[in-house]
């Protein structure tokens, strides 16, 4: 993954106050679908994620996500990832956000399962598009056996001051994900 395609976000870093209105305490449940290139065969899927966050402080929070799927040819996924993260607000309605996470995952195939933890990193923006509309956007590093790097889109349309639906898009070498969610925020 080159990273240098990322530098136009740098303009987008003058430092500011921390943006209020951006929400750190939510849960979140999505409908989630994978295509993944597996050499000769392209294998598709489909599952539930839940994922939720608490602000801890006005710039560190925690988060939690779990998600299933079931794949052709009978495979079935579990993963999870718990960490913490850190937000910096580079103007008031955006935010740089920084996080680490421990995380799991585990494949199985017809009764045989085969697992896999390690560390995660990522770093993104997160902000405001207008009173209803948020946008944000990072890299995800994963330190698995074989380490998988993730660019990750997200938009979410906030439809009352509790409730948003959102769409996202994550992609690396060999798997594009995207999601529907709804999301339920309870902070500001």
């Amino acid at each position: 993954m080159k990273l240098y395609r990322f530098l136009p976000l740098a303009a987008l870093l003058p430092l500011g106050a921390v943006a209020q209105d951006l929400d750190y305490t939510f849960v979140e449940l999505n409908y989630v679908d994978t295509e993944l290139d597996a050499g000769p065969l392209d294998v598709g899927g489909d599952g539930l994620g839940v994922s939720g966050s608490l602000s801890v402080t006005d710039s560190v929070f925690l988060f939690a996500n779990y998600g299933t799927q079931d794949y052709d040819f009978d495979v079935d996924s579990t993963g999870y990832d718990v960490g913490a993260g850190m937000r910096w607000g580079l103007k008031p309605r955006l935010d740089l956000i920084g996080e680490v996470a421990w995380a799991y995952t585990e494949v199985e195939v017809n009764g045989f399962s085969v697992d896999d933890d390690g560390l995660g990193l990522g770093l993104g923006l997160r902000g405001r598009a207008g009173e209803d509309f948020e946008l944000q956007g990072g890299v995800r590093y994963v330190d698995y056996e074989d380490s998988e790097t993730y660019v990750s889109l997200r938009g979410r349309w906030h439809f009352s001051s509790m409730w948003a639906a959102g769409l996202g898009l994550d992609f690396d070498d060999d798997a594009s994900i995207w999601s529907l969610g709804l999301r339920a925020q309870f902070g500001n």
